[in-house]
C-alpha cells in the first residue's frame, strides 16, 4: 500500500485508482468530442517544447535513488505491477514486440496484459477478468520502489 510523503494526508495509506495510458490517436478516436485544456494559463511559457527534451536520451537520472540494479537501462520504460505483495517488471521495448494478449504469472496468480498490433498496452486484467492497475514508469524509479521486483523476460 502506498503512503502519502507531503501535504494533509502525508503519513496515511493511499488506495491505488484504476488508470490506463493510451496514445492521443487512440484517446481521440474513442472519445471524438474531447476537450483540449488551453495553453493560455498566464504563464509566460511555450508549452510547445518539450522542457525534458534530451533527458530521455541521456544517461544521467535527475533524481537520485541510491544504486540503481543493472537489469535494464536505468531509463528504460516499463510497466510495473504488484500482485500480493509481488512486484514485477514488464519492458516496454519487449512488450511492444508481443503483440496480442501476454499471459504471465506473478504474485501466485495469472495476469494477462493486451497489447496492440503496434505496440500500446490497452489493457491489464486478472484471470478473473479484473482490471489490474499498472504504473508506467522508469526502471530506476521502479526498482527504487520495489527492490525485490523481478523482470520479465528472464531476467532478475
Amino acid at each position: 500500500m502506498e503512503k502519502a510523503i507531503a501535504g494533509p494526508l502525508a503519513g496515511k495509506s493511499l488506495k491505488r485508482l484504476p488508470s490506463s495510458r493510451t496514445s492521443w490517436k487512440r484517446w481521440k478516436k474513442n472519445n471524438p468530442h474531447t476537450l483540449v485544456l488551453s495553453t493560455d494559463t498566464g504563464y509566460n511559457r511555450d508549452y510547445s517544447v518539450d522542457p525534458y527534451k534530451g533527458y530521455y536520451r541521456s544517461l544521467g537520472i535527475w533524481f537520485p535513488v541510491g544504486d540503481v540494479r543493472r537489469d535494464l537501462s536505468p531509463k528504460a520504460m516499463v510497466l510495473g505491477i504488484v500482485i500480493d505483495g509481488e512486484a514485477r517488471a514488464y519492458p516496454i521495448s519487449l512488450l511492444k514486440t508481443k503483440p496480442g494478449i501476454l499471459r504471465d504469472e506473478t504474485g501466485g496468480k495469472t495476469i494477462y496484459i493486451e497489447i496492440t498490433p503496434d505496440g500500446e498496452v490497452i489493457g491489464v486484467k486478472d484471470d478473473k477478468g479484473k482490471q489490474i492497475s499498472p504504473v508506467f514508469s522508469y526502471w530506476f524509479a521502479w526498482q527504487a520502489f520495489h527492490p525485490e521486483t523481478t523482470v520479465y523476460g528472464g531476467r532478475k
